[in-house]
């Protein structure tokens, strides 16, 4: 199966992630090691759910949730 390269911003951070190609926004997070419940993926300023596909050369960034009382 083929690679895709997928641009990161995360926490200030960017880097540029290889991916199976037809991955998913949530096998993004865990190729990253991060939370589904814990973070939000944007593509520009559009919340992607976890099911959408993500594609090569694709900009995303991720952001982490803060909750708390």
């Amino acid at each position: 199966m083929a690679r895709i390269s997928v641009h990161v911003t995360y926490y200030r951070s960017i880097s540029d992630v290889q991916l199976e190609e037809g991955a998913t926004v949530e096998r993004l997070l865990a190729e990253m090691n991060l939370f589904p419940d814990a973070h939000i993926v944007l593509r520009g300023k559009v919340p992607v759910p976890l099911s959408e596909p993500i594609h090569d050369k694709e900009e995303v960034r991720i952001i982490r949730v803060a909750s708390g009382g």
